[in-house]
């Protein structure tokens, strides 16, 4: 017999019950871990919502796939780390975006339009062609950004968006139509799918880690016209973790709660 093999003992022994119970317990971590461990895609990795994103990702051991246009803009410690697959592309390549988006849990994005004089559609298009191929792929869950630009029938008065509103308004219009496209797009093209088109206000950006945006409606009492990004980064790790997926096919408005 050979003594080292735990399956050789009888169960009425001490020792090959000390055995057993190992195994046990080293069966149960491997279960735990395969349930609890995702394949996460996010985009936007190469700004600071994105990269936080993706290391909070990594630290809860997911594996974590970016797609970006220069993989050399991404952070070095994100590209050095083992769980981290990069592939470049635009948001206009199908064959790019169809290679990151197959075998996915979950899809992460912070991508936003990139500065008052934004290409028009060009997210707005990036997102109709990634709902198509979540559906060919068979990947659900999809939290994309959107900002307070957009409203929502749940929300109430609040004379601090109305501000906000009103100076993107004069100063980034584009940007601000950029937003109400893939607002559209999400509303007509994501039936079917599990999508979260997060609303953002105005973003800080606190060097602290630990914190937690929370979701409500605009001028629900509890909303303030503040997000951390970290805080941001966070909550969008959390809810793609969660067993059942929340504000699925809503739009709900994110802020880092007063402490």
């Amino acid at each position: 017999m050979n003594s080292s093999c735990a399956c050789c003992f009888p169960l009425n022994s001490t020792y090959s019950s000390e055995c057993w119970i190992l195994l046990l317990s080293n069966t149960f971590s491997v279960l735990y871990y395969l349930l609890s461990h995702m394949k996460l895609l996010i985009f936007g990795a190469t700004g600071k919502v994105g990269a936080w994103t993706a290391r909070k990702a990594i630290e809860h051991g997911h594996d974590v796939t970016l797609h970006v246009r220069d993989q050399h803009r991404v952070p070095e410690d994100i590209r050095n780390s083992h769980k981290v697959k990069i592939i470049e592309g635009s948001l206009s390549n199908e064959e790019t975006l169809s290679e990151a988006i197959e075998d996915q849990d979950a899809i992460l994005s912070s991508l936003g339009p990139n500065g008052p004089f934004c290409p028009k559609n060009e997210l707005a298009n990036g997102y109709r062609l990634i709902l198509k191929l979540m559906r060919r792929h068979n990947v659900r869950r999809i939290l994309a950004m959107g900002t307070i630009s957009c409203y929502d029938e749940r929300d109430s008065f609040a004379l601090s968006r109305l501000l906000a509103y009103s100076v993107i308004f004069v100063v980034a219009r584009r940007a601000q139509l950029e937003i109400f496209g893939i607002e559209k797009v999400f509303k007509e093209e994501g039936q079917g799918l599990d999508w979260t088109l997060y609303r953002v206000p105005v973003l800080g950006s606190s060097s602290e880690d630990g914190g937690m945006a929370e979701a409500g409606w605009v001028g629900d009492g509890k909303w303030n016209v503040f997000l951390q990004r970290r805080d941001w980064a966070n909550w969008m790790v959390q809810e793609a973790e969660r067993d059942q997926p929340m504000w699925v096919g809503e739009m709900p408005a994110l802020y880092t709660p007063r402490r």
